[in-house]
């Protein structure tokens, strides 16, 4: 018996809460022609859209993108925690360089 291979492909996105479901509606849709062409070519593909909202709430898509990988338990609430860790703290440097010439173009 042959195996299928499998890629999933995932797309982190940190949005502002409120718009997370339309974040993860766009992924969704921008990928979806790629998927069909790699199931076409004999790939079981999946796109997992995830999001992290910028003031560190962790979506549902993040916790299914661990269950996905087979990551649970104590892991995956340590992944989840670092990843809102890691959001949080990144809209919070680029909040305070906000007005730095180097994130705008003249």
């Amino acid at each position: 018996m042959q195996s299928i291979p499998q890629i999933i492909m995932v797309e982190l996105t940190v949005p502002y809460e409120s718009r997370m479901e339309e974040a993860h509606a766009f992924k969704e849709g921008k990928y979806l022609d790629m998927t069909k062409e790699l199931k076409k070519d004999g790939y079981e593909a999946r796109v997992m859209p995830v999001e992290i909202g910028a003031r560190g709430f962790v979506g549902s898509s993040a916790y299914g993108l661990l269950s996905k990988l087979s990551i649970g338990g104590n892991k995956r609430t340590k992944a989840l925690r670092l990843l809102a860790e890691t959001a949080e703290n990144s809209s919070r440097w680029i909040w305070s360089r906000r007005n730095e010439r180097l994130l705008h173009k003249d």
